[in-house]
């Protein structure tokens, strides 16, 4: 199947005139005094698991906004709840030999022990929203270094203004290659290093290991996809699965699929490394899959378990049942926080820790 990307000029809306004038205000917003571009960030800032507007609409607001900036009010309010986070060392990387890296690296405490594994971690967002600032950004990654798991977390480029596959994969390629050239930096073997993504950049994450796999590695040692986008065409639900859904508010299919044409932009969406749940899984590293119970996602991740297992790939898979979508950009909530630990659980342990 190919999908038709959603370029300029984008198909007529109610929200036309209306989201794109959002996002210039938006852009505004962007320019103003930190002080003050803080609290109105602060203030606007919320969850994406409400009434969603149709995808070309989120897609106009933010080419109109170039990018939806992230405050970092939170990250100082989050600091002054929890001091042990402070001791987290952070270092922005930027370098553009041999691909293009954004990351900022996340170092444990100076005093803390050696660790045993590090992350490679990429956020999610729609494949359009999202920078390091993001709370499933840095959340994650800060928990885990001030547990003593070294992290890197990966600021792709976003698919707007022309950007499509294979560029936020490429980007998430080279801070991989980085992350295995400069692991006695994070005080790991390479071969300690494991790769994650949630949501959008679970689907980057799963591609870009299969890419690995085909090209001779170096595969990281576990995969971590949480609540992870794997294909365009959403699997139809089973009737079990179905009645647990028809209660939630969901995204609707249509709009998944707009927002994965505008990933996939000329590719073809049976390309395996476009849409990772139609690959051949055999091969792939040990994998975690999170899979919340109220999320349409999973439709197509709980199959994918069953792939993996059936490839003979060691898998475990975490149902949050009573979740919404993305618990990892919800910091302080019961699932977010379960969700932290679990994951540094399958870091320090894998398969074999995850029953107890």
């Amino acid at each position: 199947m190919t999908a038709t990307p959603l370029e300029k000029p984008l198909p007529p809306g109610r929200g036309r005139r209306r989201f794109a004038a959002l996002g210039y205000a938006l852009r505004g917003i962007k320019a103003l005094p930190t002080p003050l571009r803080e609290r109105l960030l602060a203030s606007a800032s919320g969850g994406v698991s409400g009434n969603l507007p149709p995808f070309p609409d989120v897609l106009r607001l933010v080419q109109a906004a170039g990018g939806i900036p992230d405050g970092t009010r939170w990250q100082q309010e989050l600091a002054a709840d929890r001091p042990d986070l402070r001791a987290v060392r952070t270092r922005d990387l930027s370098e553009d030999t041999g691909g293009r890296l954004r990351a900022r690296l996340y170092l444990p405490p100076a005093d803390a022990p050696a660790p045993t594994a590090a992350l490679v971690w990429v956020h999610g967002g729609a494949f359009v929203i999202g920078s390091l600032e993001q709370k499933e950004a840095h959340w994650p990654a800060v928990e885990l270094a001030a547990a003593g798991i070294p992290v890197v977390s990966v600021d792709y480029r976003m698919c707007i203004g022309g950007v499509h596959y294979p560029e936020p994969q490429d980007d998430v390629l080279t801070a991989w290659r980085w992350a295995v050239e400069h692991a006695d930096e994070l005080g790991v073997d390479p071969a300690q290093l494991h790769l994650g993504g949630g949501s959008a950049g679970g689907c980057l994450v799963a591609g870009a290991t299969l890419r690995l796999r085909d090209e001779g590695g170096p595969l990281p040692a576990s995969l971590f996809l949480a609540y992870p986008v794997l294909q365009g065409e959403l699997p139809a639900a089973s009737p079990e699965l179905a009645a647990e859904l028809a209660s939630v508010k969901l995204p609707a299919d249509g709009w998944m699929r707009d927002m994965f044409a505008n990933w996939a932009g000329t590719a073809p969406w049976d390309d395996p490394y476009v849409s990772p749940g139609l690959a051949d899984p055999a091969g792939m590293p040990p994998t975690y899959v999170l899979t919340c119970g109220r999320d349409s996602l999973r439709r197509a991740s709980e199959p994918y378990v069953d792939r993996l297992r059936e490839a003979g790939v060691p898998v475990w898979q975490d149902v949050f049942a009573e979740s919404e979508h993305a618990p990892l950009d919800r910091p302080g909530t019961p699932d977010g926080e379960r969700a932290v630990q679990r994951l540094r659980t399958w870091l320090t342990g894998g398969v074999s820790a995850m029953d107890d």
